[in-house]
């Protein structure tokens, strides 16, 4: 998730190192069967509340008497910030949007996968489509493997307003102070990029173009919207308590959020387009139940773990075994016979550039940019 909650600011390869340096950490059906934990292990796991859900769709944890402890992220930055600061030999296992992998594999903060140790890639049934994404590889290697993947789409209130055609119909005065927008950098970038300025590859900006684009977006926040929510939860908590109708950016799974404070919310594509995301499973380095983070990764990516984030977030999935058994609904949603129809409106691009060719903004240069808009 470029996706879901993030704070004020996404993380450059030049952020990035500069964090390690300040914290001292440079320095699926059938297959294979699921090994006995050691009884009584204390396992840590670190990612988007929701997504832990799939962990405990099956007694794995209970039977080897597991102690499962989640910590909950606001962003994905905060996966890389907490295994820098002394999460090394702590967690287990984590998730994280594909585009950070490079980065963390390099700065050796997550291991290369054993995919002999991967029951759906053994099997051949991760979508192809995101397994052959070259940002899950290091020097040759997997450093994660493809579990989830989704939209940034719009969220509206149909009880109140019909679907919006276009992202800047949102200046239209029918929404004015109506609006949520949300604090994530790499989504509202690749979001209202295109539909600002009409570039339709948002990684490759030009500085004129993210300035723009950020003006826009300022102009949004001061003069049109409700609030600058810091997570989609809270955003889907607006909408529930009848604070606003429409979002300038959302995700999927907020439609259960909503649902679960009694709200009934719905989504689009606009028109100019979308951000897709794509979540993997990593393996902090040094985990220290390193067999039993296979095992759960297994279980996420079998049947009960899968058809937990189609039917409980609306997400959807990996595995091509389990496709034919999720709702009609999710099916309808997500065209997994037709991908290429919904990657037609929605796009999952890779991190905008470290290093400057004289003519696109860099990854820290659209930071800074984006810096604008949280403070405005």
């Amino acid at each position: 998730m470029a996706k879901k909650a993030s704070d004020s600011r996404g993380w450059s390869r030049r952020q990035f190192a500069k964090s390690l340096v300040a914290t001292g950490a440079l320095g699926a059906l059938g297959g294979l069967p699921i090994r006995l934990a050691h009884a009584g292990a204390d396992v840590y796991w670190m990612g988007w509340q929701g997504y832990d859900d799939c962990f405990r769709t099956t007694d794995y944890l209970e039977s080897n008497d597991i102690t499962f402890n989640t910590t909950y992220i606001a962003s994905n930055e905060e996966v890389i910030t907490k295994l820098a600061a002394g999460g090394l030999g702590k967690y287990d296992i984590s998730t994280m949007y594909f585009g950070y992998i490079q980065m963390m594999a390099e700065a050796g903060l997550i291991q290369p996968i054993d995919e002999s140790k991967v029951e759906a890639l053994v099997g051949g049934k991760i979508l192809p489509q995101f397994l052959t994404q070259e940002a899950l590889r290091w020097n040759g290697q997997l450093y994660g493997v493809p579990w989830t993947w989704g939209t940034i789409p719009m969220m509206y209130d149909p009880a109140a307003i019909e679907a919006p055609k276009r992202w800047k119909d949102l200046w239209d005065p029918l929404y004015k102070d109506k609006i949520g927008m949300i604090a994530d950098p790499l989504g509202n970038l690749y979001v209202w990029i295109p539909a600002i300025t009409g570039n339709p590859n948002p990684n490759m900006s030009t500085h004129a173009q993210v300035k723009e684009t950020i003006d826009a977006l300022i102009d949004l926040k001061k003069n049109h919207a409700r609030a600058f929510f810091q997570g989609y939860g809270e955003c889907a908590d607006a909408f529930a308590r009848n604070e606003i109708v429409v979002s300038a950016m959302g995700w999927e799974a907020m439609v259960g959020f909503a649902a679960a404070k009694g709200k009934v919310i719905d989504f689009t594509i606009p028109e100019e387009g979308t951000l897709m995301f794509m979540d993997a499973f990593i393996i902090p380095t040094d985990a220290p139940n390193r067999d039993i983070a296979y095992d759960l990764a297994n279980v996420c990516l079998g049947k009960e773990g899968q058809l937990s984030l189609a039917e409980g977030l609306g997400q959807a999935i990996v595995n091509t075994d389990i496709v034919p058994l999720v709702s009609q609904e999710n099916r309808d949603m997500y065209r997994y016979d037709n991908f290429a129809a919904i990657s037609e409106k929605a796009h999952l691009w890779p991190v905008p550039p470290s290093e400057s060719d004289g003519v696109h903004a860099t990854f820290d240069e659209m930071l800074e940019e984006y810096e604008r808009l949280v403070k405005a």
